[in-house]
């Protein structure tokens, strides 16, 4: 029987890359053995080049483009191509196996702290994701136009992540020493503030008076003066002892704005590195318990309180570095790169539909 081996390919690593949030959350809820009755056998007891994985009837490979492999024609018993017949027909002459070896360097590129009593479900999901990816082949999707470039955008984003990760595996292989020496180089960064914060729009929301099939009438410079001078006087409220919570409230009902209002608790893990830029200089220089003025941008009015400010000390901040670290490297990239958006083809968003990084 002729046997294929299958390589790590264009589309099945696509995809499966793509699905790594459901491979995690199966993660958390696969069963301790296999089928739930038989443990799996130890690794040792399987040989690195026995099948793992086998695939009866499975004829062809979708190979990754440029490998010069053949992905066309499915083997009979004689084992020559059979151009009549469709690659995925099931044929008990075709097969495709996939090693220990092939699948455990899979799993490693993908996710290397995966939990191997996930390795059963990842298998069957994996299996699948072969079958119709040489429908896929078989039916020419990839040599359509249009899918092509879809293609072409998740080869860009398998890219990505293995290049993130291919960071973080740089930087986990970092010694105590080094991250300790980046630690103490770089630690205003570790700095974590805790933020209470009061959002108040710039704008109104208008609604057409009942009865009436007449827009309503809209007078935008005086809705912002009108909302300014709220913001003022919601701060000088919290500033007096008023309650952030009730105060946001006020603000979205005077502003008319039929959404929930937004939590004013925005939690106590802010950094230099995670604020806006707009709110470094008055955050960066206020005490706890003090409050800010309102500060404006693109989606209103702020005021914020410093509730807390505190170092991470270095027995507590080893993940954070390597967070760090990894970034930094990113924004590396970031900053030598601009991109420019056409602003006559891609329309900007209202004042009401900017997302502000603490909203």
């Amino acid at each position: 029987m002729q046997r294929r081996f299958l390589p790590v390919v264009l589309f099945v690593s696509l995809i499966i890359l793509m699905h790594l949030g459901a491979v995690a959350q199966t993660q958390q809820n696969a069963p301790a053995t296999a089928g739930g009755t038989t443990p799996p056998a130890k690794q040792s007891e399987v040989p690195l080049d026995a099948a793992v994985i086998t695939i009866h009837g499975l004829c062809g490979n979708v190979f990754f483009p440029g490998s010069k492999q053949d992905a066309s024609g499915s083997q009979s018993s004689a084992g020559a191509p059979d151009a009549s017949a469709p690659l995925t027909t099931p044929n008990p002459n075709c097969e495709t196996v996939i090693t220990r070896q092939e699948f455990e360097s899979l799993m490693k590129g993908i996710n290397p702290r995966i939990d191997p009593k996930l390795a059963r479900s990842f298998a069957a999901q994996y299996s699948e994701t072969l079958m119709f990816a040489r429908t896929a082949v078989e039916a020419g999707l990839d040599k359509d136009p249009t899918y092509q470039a879809v293609l072409q955008f998740k080869y860009q984003q398998a890219l990505y992540s293995i290049f993130k990760a291919h960071v973080k595996e740089g930087a986990n292989a970092l010694s105590d020493a080094e991250l300790e020496k980046f630690y103490n180089e770089h630690r205003s960064r570790y700095e974590q503030f805790a933020l209470l914060r009061i959002h108040v729009p710039d704008t109104k929301e208008h609604t057409p008076v009942p009865g009436s099939s007449d827009p309503p009438k809209i007078d935008t410079a005086a809705d912002e003066a009108a909302m300014k001078r709220l913001a003022i006087k919601i701060r000088a409220q919290a500033v007096a002892g008023g309650d952030f919570d009730k105060l946001q409230a006020t603000a979205y009902k005077v502003a008319g704005a039929t959404e929930e209002p937004p939590y004013t608790d925005l939690g106590d893990k802010w950094t230099r590195d995670t604020f806006p830029a707009e709110y470094q200089a008055v955050v960066f220089s206020m005490k706890p318990g003090q409050i800010s003025e309102p500060i404006h941008n693109a989606s209103g009015w702020h005021i914020i309180k410093l509730v807390s400010r505190h170092t991470v000390p270095w027995s507590e901040a080893r993940d954070m570095t390597l967070q760090l670290i990894v970034a930094d490297q990113a924004n590396a990239i970031r900053k030598a790169v601009k991109g420019e958006l056409n602003n006559q083809y891609f329309v900007s968003a209202g004042a009401h539909d900017v997302t502000d990084p603490l909203k």
